[in-house]
């Protein structure tokens, strides 16, 4: 009767370690799955969310009232303070206008302007 009861217990804390150790392996695998579903997803959000170098151009020439394409002289996606900006320069009219602007948002975050004192602009 002692072996029985012995026998009973010893194969029920194996069938509790198998089933332990199989719910493990597949949250682990679970997780595994789920975080490379998360970088993947934030990777297509972060690289699908900026509002390009177009929409950049466009909106430093809002701030510069009669000029151009043509007067755009510059515009690349750079990090700034720990945030993407598409820095942007404009020359127009003897004047250079150089613009940081939220690679996500659109907002201009930085501007300044500088007259030329020779017409280099």
């Amino acid at each position: 009767m002692k072996n029985r009861i012995l026998n009973v217990m010893i194969l029920g804390i194996m069938m509790l370690g198998v089933a332990g150790t199989a719910n493990s392996a597949s949250k682990s695998k679970n997780s595994k799955t789920g975080n490379r579903d998360v970088e993947v997803q934030v990777r297509n959000v972060t690289a699908g969310s900026y509002i390009g170098v177009a929409r950049a151009k466009a909106i430093a020439l809002k701030k510069v009232p009669g000029a151009n394409d043509s007067h755009v002289t510059e515009v690349h996606l750079d990090r700034e303070d720990g945030r993407m900006v598409y820095e942007t320069e404009i020359r127009y009219n003897n004047t250079k206008y150089e613009f940081d602007i939220d690679a996500t948002t659109g907002e201009i975050v930085k501007w300044k302007m500088k007259k030329a004192k020779n017409k280099n602009y």
